[in-house]
């Protein structure tokens, strides 16, 4: 298989959670989709020195990330201490593949997940930027602590501590969103799955 196809093959089949990662990061539709596109290019041209023996998910949301941050020094925003993006209303791509997706509900059973969904989502748009970031890579896309350290370019200790503190805090906004009367609020697993 030649560069070209094995780089499409693998772009292909994380699209929506690249996607996605770059919401997290601009939180603006449109913002998200110029990250996507200018981070693929800067992959394409690199994908040579890509490590076939490492995944391929962390290489490149590493890639972009750092583009993100290139972005915002561009706009002269200190990354370090500005959020990485502002706080608009944005909508996920779930994949068809999705557990969400997979398993078909009654009527009252899909209205229910429905809300509980949308429930957590508003929950983490609510996180704090550092924060939203460790819990999207963590709890959404499945990275393991040593991936998500060498991505935002900390020690596994402080990713730890920002997902402990985001599962607290997020954990806190959901207990807080409005509910129906008799309803508790709905949890969050604490058990890192």
């Amino acid at each position: 298989m030649d560069r070209g196809s094995e780089f499409q093959d693998l772009v292909r089949k994380y699209l929506d959670s690249l996607y996605n990662y770059a919401l997290v990061l601009t939180r603006q539709v449109e913002a998200a989709e110029d990250l996507l596109q200018e981070s693929l290019v800067r992959a394409y041209d690199g994908f040579h020195t890509f490590d076939r023996a490492q995944s391929f998910k962390p290489w490149i949301f590493t890639i972009i990330r750092n583009a993100q941050i290139d972005r915002q020094r561009r706009q002269r925003v200190r990354p370090s201490e500005e959020p990485l993006g502002r706080d608009e209303e944005v909508e996920p791509v779930v994949s068809m593949e999705s557990p969400l997706c997979s398993i078909p509900l009654a009527p009252e059973d899909i209205l229910v997940r429905r809300e509980t969904v949308e429930q957590v989502r508003e929950a983490i748009r609510r996180l704090p930027p550092l924060l939203r970031e460790v819990v999207e890579l963590r709890d959404i896309e499945g990275l393991a602590y040593r991936e998500i350290a060498a991505i935002v370019s900390r020690p596994i200790g402080t990713v730890m501590s920002r997902l402990y503190r985001g599962r607290n805090l997020l954990r806190t906004y959901l207990v807080e969103l409005p509910q129906r009367p008799g309803e508790k609020g709905v949890g969050v697993r604490s058990d890192g799955l």
